[in-house]
């Protein structure tokens, strides 16, 4: 293959082939992250379980934005909190994937670490979204301005069809500048340089093929996640029936979510933190994984290594 190509496939599946050549690896990710969030969903019900259980009641009763926001006042920190460790979780699970394709020899920890290329992950994920935001600010700007204008010279009419119009290209602009930075994560963890614009001058005239990569690996993200997610809920389901409830706690179940410690601590509640962690880790790997994947292959580099 000439350096200047790649393989759709080969990247679109990258995630699952780093899954089935090295199973050891996923299952500590997963193991991790399971425990991770058995500890933190057990610090949530602890600290806000009450005030979730408000919050939830609130939006069933009434949904009135006055009391929606008179529920979720003493959440802050807990939203706070969760935007810090998501930022962390994810910045560890991207330079571990990177290291996975790119460096697949240095395989202590299970790839993982705390250190300058997760900080460089961490400071890439802000930036990105501060660019995306931007962007997003500057086109309903655009597309505000389109609106009123259409309005009043043509009418409501025109100013409808000018607001659409200018949603689709808001769309397909923010899609565009997501595929044409998609390098910049894996740029920081090869180079230990952030550098926006190399991603841009490497993505030139392959937006297609990058853009369908991506979007098989998301459409294959989501189809797994759904699976785990119905094995999540027919655990919970089965755990119900068995524990003598009724169609309530069966209900309850399908919600998959934990509304107390006891839940949490529960046969089932544990097999859905461990399924968790798994559906986690093999979502992450799935979409994570093709952007190295073609970064190697346009470098011309041996995946062999990576993936046997």
């Amino acid at each position: 293959m000439a350096m200047d190509q790649f393989s759709a496939t080969d990247a679109a599946l990258a995630g699952f082939r780093a899954a089935s050549e090295k199973p050891k690896t996923v299952a500590i990710w997963a193991g991790i992250m399971a425990i991770l969030s058995f500890v933190v969903a057990a610090l949530v019900l602890s600290a806000f379980g009450d005030k979730l259980t408000a919050l939830t009641e609130a939006l069933e009763a009434d949904p009135d934005p006055q009391t929606t926001m008179a529920a979720m006042s003493g959440l802050w920190p807990l939203f706070l909190a969760s935007m810090v460790y998501v930022l962390i979780t994810n910045s560890v699970l991207v330079a571990a994937v990177n290291r996975l394709v790119l460096r697949p020899h240095d395989s202590a920890g299970a790839y993982l670490r705390l250190g300058g290329a997760e900080l460089r992950q961490a400071a890439v994920q802000v930036l990105l979204y501060l660019v995306l935001f931007g962007a997003y600010f500057i086109g309903v700007l655009c597309l505000a301005i389109l609106a009123g204008v259409g309005t009043a010279i043509g009418g409501q009419g025109l100013g409808v069809l000018l607001a659409l119009v200018s949603f689709v290209a808001l769309i397909a602009g923010l899609i565009l500048l997501s595929v044409r930075l998609s390098f910049v994560s894996t740029l920081a963890f090869d180079t230990g340089r952030i550098d926006l614009k190399a991603s841009w001058d490497m993505t030139k005239g392959r937006f297609w093929p990058l853009f369908g990569t991506y979007l098989i690996a998301t459409v294959l993200a989501a189809v797994v996640y759904l699976l785990l997610f119905v094995m999540i809920a027919a655990v919970g389901s089965i755990a119900a029936v068995a524990m003598g409830g009724g169609l309530a706690s069966v209900g309850d179940a399908l919600q998959n979510e934990a509304k107390s410690l006891k839940d949490l601590l529960s046969v089932s509640g544990v097999i859905s933190s461990l399924l968790q962690g798994l559906m986690s880790v093999l979502v992450s790997l799935i979409v994570f994984a093709p952007a190295p994947t073609i970064y190697a292959q346009l470098k011309g580099r041996d995946l062999t290594d990576a993936f046997g």
